[in-house]
């Protein structure tokens, strides 16, 4: 199990720096479309123009999150949720969340430095979501996964 560790917690890294954002929702419905390889895959964005998140350590038991959500234009809300999770037994479980959201703005941005216990491995699982008329997105992303000593 010990040799499996290291070669878990690469797989997690990697997987982690993907942003995988969802489906359009319109009027409460998810619009899918196929790929010339018959792939399901979702619609472009109508509003959202991109999200990212971010995990930094300070050392000492500190740590610094943040992300932000973008739009094409300015939208009715625009939103950032901030999830913090901490891996234990090979899952990952959310501590906290922090919520961030703007009316009538095209970007949302939060974060702040935060004290978290020594010996897990902690990341940032983000929600960017818009809300325009009855045009309702939302998309995810992951930071790296850190590991606090």
């Amino acid at each position: 199990m010990k040799r499996l560790m290291p070669i878990l917690l690469t797989i997690f890294i990697l997987l982690g720096t993907q942003v995988a954002l969802g489906a359009t929702v319109v009027g409460g419905a998810t619009s899918t479309q196929f790929s010339s390889t018959g792939i399901v895959k979702p619609n472009v964005y109508q509003t959202i123009s991109g999200g990212q998140c971010s995990i930094v350590n300070n050392g000492n038991g500190t740590i610094n999150i943040y992300g932000s959500t973008s739009t094409f234009y300015s939208v009715s809300q625009i939103g950032l949720q901030l999830n913090l999770q901490y891996l234990s037994g090979g899952q990952w479980y959310t501590l906290n969340t922090y919520s961030y959201y703007k009316n009538n703005l095209a970007y949302v941005s939060g974060g702040q430095p935060l004290g978290v216990s020594n010996g897990f491995y902690y990341r940032i699982f983000a929600q960017h979501t818009s809300l325009y008329g009855s045009i309702s997105e939302s998309g995810q992303s992951f930071s790296e996964a850190i590991y606090i000593q």
